[in-house]
């Protein structure tokens, strides 16, 4: 796998396809999100990492600035260097706007006012990072959007543009962090 890493070490997806970069949910950057288990730019440790590779536990993350019309908070995250045209989603959730941080391992779906989306692949839950080895460093968006309205019919959304739709235009605030990763 690493050989494979390496023949496609200069194709990535890149930033311009990230959901960050989508105009539809460009909105004030007056989020402050953070993590306990990483800092932003900084390396995220193995046990974060997908299945196979880590302990799939989703890190702790935290938050502050969210505005107080704030109905649902949705948190993406994504790898923006695989090899592939699109950025992969690796997890889509809606939260209750009460939340202002999850523990360690609270990307849970037993974890009360969480409710996962289906991301890339029609995946749902946390899917930990899990880079192409030789491939170099990935990074991992960690984009959370507050809603002013929360979204009533989640259980029909099937995809990443479904959502982009339903939300367009509609973002009251937005924050990021960025951790990164490599195998």
């Amino acid at each position: 796998m690493a050989s494979i890493g390496k023949l496609l070490r200069d194709f990535r997806s890149g930033d311009q396809h990230s959901v960050w970069n989508r105009q539809a949910l460009l909105a004030p950057e007056t989020i402050q999100l953070s993590s306990g288990d990483f800092n932003d730019g900084g390396r995220i440790p193995a046990t974060h990492s997908g299945k196979g590779v880590g302990n799939n536990l989703s890190p702790q993350l935290s938050w502050t600035g969210t505005p107080e019309v704030t109905a649902q908070l949705l948190l993406i995250i994504e790898d923006t260097d695989v090899p592939l045209p699109r950025p992969i989603i690796h997890t889509m959730a809606l939260l209750d706007p009460a939340h202002s941080e999850l523990p360690t391992g609270g990307l849970d779906p037993k974890t009360a006012g969480l409710v996962f989306l289906p991301a890339s692949f029609w995946r749902r839950g946390y899917e930990g990072p899990r880079p192409l080895p030789g491939h170099g460093p990935h990074h991992y968006g960690f984009y959370l959007f507050a809603l002013p309205t929360a979204i009533s019919n989640a259980s029909k959304i099937k995809n990443v543009s479904q959502l982009i739709k339903v939300i367009s235009g509609q973002i009251l605030a937005r924050g990021h962090l960025t951790g990164v990763q490599e195998r």
